[in-house]
């Protein structure tokens, strides 16, 4: 059947050159997940080395005369549709980066990675940086040779934010910050100062039974209106996603003794990511529009953090889960939904990112973004990560990690090379609360959507609309003023932030 998005002759030959690509990525992907999840520890080293030279296959099949020649020769065409530029914007981007980075680097690094996430892992376990430090040591002078090869125009920094953000800036990202650092602040002190304010809820003591837990979250992806035919929930040390076609994704969350918080709102954040490439507009299925390197990763997460946020801490989602919810433990019978809508909202300076409140979140996030320049820069040492780590966390948020299980450990990012995504997860957030208040202006108050199956139904088909179904079609910044007719802006958000906790608190 002729596929209606994309006509041109020389994208059609783009298309099939690309359908083997796309089948390594896809089987890469499987590999990837299959690391991070029910591998047996003493295969690292062999993964790390099909990884490596499936990387350096991609490279040479990508580099291959005759597909350079029908893209350069497709960014002349007149008349291309946005869907069939944006399979060339993207595939340039890729020509570049394969261009500029040598084969044995490209070998190197995966290898390096592979082995690193499974050090990281038992380091977290042991509580022990020294385990992490030398190959985190590699990765850092790996991206910064990496960002010497792709080159940057103002900052080395910027060769790394680019590969996750396209376009994305240091100079971008700390106007941002600065544009958000006080609002945030003034928000933190008026409820710091506020009667209700507390540093823990009884909810967060409550021990809970695993199995009831997995329960929880299996039905909270059900209210979620999830398709268990595409979707599959399982454990890693680290909450990801990894979306390996358009109908198989999968996600995991992770289990404590106590705090079923944490838990929940891991699952639903990576229900989040799955669900944004799962309703891609099934015609770009097998493209460059479907590659999670083509993707915009504020959009990615301005999707899990929505669904996390604006989703799974309301009154009306802890409602429909409440009877769900008390399962896990019979003491919890006492709690009611404004109970523990007050616990899914509890703010309070804390040293875990992905279990921080809405408001402190964003200081995690500045502080992992200025240890990262400040690495690219050679100004940062490697072995001094734990103390810088403890020190900024001092400065922003007044406590102080004890050990490097809850500090410089936490996440797993580094382990895989990715220096250059955390600012994404605010710019991502910010741009949730754009998208909240276009949904309200289109379909209605959210809270009253979520009260029943049609009403998350129509979230979901919203989202396909003004976002989802496109891919990687358009950069984030032409994707927001396409569909909501203006510039991104952090003030959606801010305005949401203060509206929502002066009534919390």
């Amino acid at each position: 059947m002729e596929n209606a998005l994309f006509k041109n002759p020389i994208i059609k030959q783009i298309l099939d050159y690309y359908a083997t690509l796309w089948a390594l990525d896809h089987l890469n992907s499987l590999a990837g997940w299959d690391l991070r999840t029910y591998m047996p520890k003493e295969g690292v080293v062999d993964r790390g080395e099909a990884f490596a030279k499936i990387s350096t296959l991609s490279q040479k099949i990508f580099l291959d005369n005759k597909f350079v020649s029908l893209i350069k020769k497709a960014e002349n065409e007149p008349d291309l549709n946005s869907y069939e530029k944006g399979i060339i914007r993207i595939l340039k981007r890729s020509l570049e980066k394969y261009e500029k980075l040598p084969p044995e680097f490209l070998e190197e690094f995966d290898k390096v990675t592979t082995e690193a996430n499974n050090v990281w892992e038992k380091a977290k376990i042991e509580n022990n940086f020294s385990l992490f430090e030398p190959y985190l040591e590699k990765i850092v002078n790996l991206c910064i040779k990496k960002a010497e090869y792709l080159g940057y125009k103002g900052h080395p920094y910027d060769a790394l934010l680019d590969e996750y953000e396209e376009g994305l800036t240091t100079k971008e990202v700390e106007e941002f910050f600065s544009s958000i650092k006080e609002p945030l602040k003034k928000i933190l002190s008026y409820i710091k100062n506020s009667s209700r304010y507390k540093t823990e809820h009884p909810l967060s003591l409550e021990k809970y039974d695993k199995k009831e837990m997995e329960n929880v979250n299996l039905k909270t992806l059900e209210f979620l209106n999830y398709d268990p035919k595409k979707l599959r929930l399982d454990v890693s040390a680290h909450p990801f996603t990894t979306n390996i076609s358009l109908n198989d994704h999968r996600i995991t969350t992770w289990y404590r003794e106590n705090d079923f918080a944490r838990s929940l709102f891991a699952t639903i954040h990576e229900y989040g990511h799955a669900l944004y490439e799962s309703q891609f507009d099934s015609k770009i299925n097998y493209t460059p529009l479907c590659n999670f390197s083509g993707l915009s990763l504020s959009i990615h997460e301005s999707q899990s953090r929505f669904w996390e946020n604006m989703i799974g801490r309301t009154k009306q989602f802890i409602h429909g889960m409440h009877k769900s919810i008390l399962g896990i433990n019979p003491n919890l019978v006492k709690y009611n939904v404004e109970e523990i809508y007050n616990y899914f909202n509890l703010v309070k300076p804390s040293l875990i990112r992905v279990e921080a409140d809405e408001v402190s979140y964003h200081f995690h996030v500045m502080i992992r973004f200025e240890i990262e320049k400040g690495l690219m820069e050679g100004k940062i040492k490697v072995k001094d990560l734990p103390k810088i780590w403890n020190e900024k966390y001092k400065e922003y948020l007044g406590i102080e990690p004890k050990t490097d299980r809850e500090g410089v450990l936490q996440d797993v990012h580094w382990s895989s090379g990715s220096i250059g995504y955390f600012p994404t997860y605010s710019i991502g957030t910010f741009l949730s609360g754009l998208i909240k208040y276009e949904i309200e202006k289109d379909i209605g108050d959210l809270g009253n959507l979520i009260k029943s199956e049609d009403g998350i139904k129509k979230i979901q088909d919203w989202l396909k609309e003004k976002i989802h179904q496109y891919g990687g079609t358009y950069t984030m910044k032409e994707l927001v003023k396409k569909s909501f007719g203006k510039d991104f802006s952090p003030s959606y958000f801010l305005s949401y932030l203060e509206k929502k906790y002066k009534e919390v608190y």
